[in-house]
């Protein structure tokens, strides 16, 4: 009698180490665009953050007789962190952008990603040098679609601390600061224009929209002397 031999149906080493390595490779082709994917996400929900907050701020403003909210300079229970807060369901999370690496310590001692801009959030009183282009109501700006009232904090700000709710745009472009080139220094060390991929980051206006400005525009604004921070000043054309 013939005893007639079947082939194997299993894998041989070198089949299994060829699937192994077209799995890899597969792998490594769809991580990237994975990780493209999650932080296109993480980029939309900070900038869906930021019209949240112009929303509550628009809320605020109503209720108060057009006023923008304030800083902490104007008590600990007056700052926007605090007064914003009825206005958007008291969601803490609404100020942390999704990118900011240090936000969890932010929430958790009442900090923030976002910073409201020192023109319309606080009074000539609470600043120790002149500043007159000052705008506490909405009513007072010529062009809301022109004034910027929120940027994205800067990531070496101290994440444990509350104090850092807000960025000293006066500053950015006084005399000395130009003359010594320290602008685009002053400005990063408030905020962060490059936060999100292709070097950009989201700024909220007085009429509500949330704009992306590429870092290298603000850069260039700075070098300029173009002081894109005080109110109906910002240009996109320029």
């Amino acid at each position: 009698m013939v005893v007639r031999r079947h082939g194997s149906l299993g894998f041989t080493l070198v089949e299994l180490l060829v699937v192994i390595a077209i799995l890899s490779i597969l792998i490594g082709l769809l991580l990237p665009a994975i990780q493209a994917a999650r932080s296109a996400a993480r980029r939309t929900q900070c900038a869906n953050n930021l019209r949240q907050v112009g929303i509550g701020m628009a809320l605020y403003a109503n209720s108060h007789s057009g006023q923008f909210p304030r800083t902490y300079h104007g008590g600990i229970n007056q700052s926007w962190i605090y007064t914003l807060a009825p206005y958007l369901e008291n969601v803490d999370d609404i100020r942390i952008c999704p990118e900011d690496l240090q936000g969890k310590v932010r929430l958790e001692h009442h900090g923030t990603s976002y910073v409201i801009s020192q023109y319309v959030a606080m009074i000539q009183d609470e600043i120790p040098y002149e500043v007159p282009d000052l705008v506490r109501r909405v009513d007072q700006l010529q062009a809301t679609s022109k004034t910027i009232v929120v940027f994205e904090g800067a990531d070496r700000r101290d994440p444990t601390s509350f104090f850092y709710e807000h960025a000293h745009t006066a500053n950015w472009f006084r005399p000395k600061n130009i003359q010594r080139h320290r602008v685009w220094v002053e400005i990063v060390r408030e905020t962060q224009p490059d936060r999100h991929p292709l070097d950009l980051a989201h700024y909220l206006f007085a009429d509500g929209h949330v704009q992306s400005i590429p870092a290298d525009v603000i850069h260039r604004w700075a070098d300029e002397g173009y002081d894109f921070a005080r109110p109906d000043q910002t240009d996109m054309n320029r």
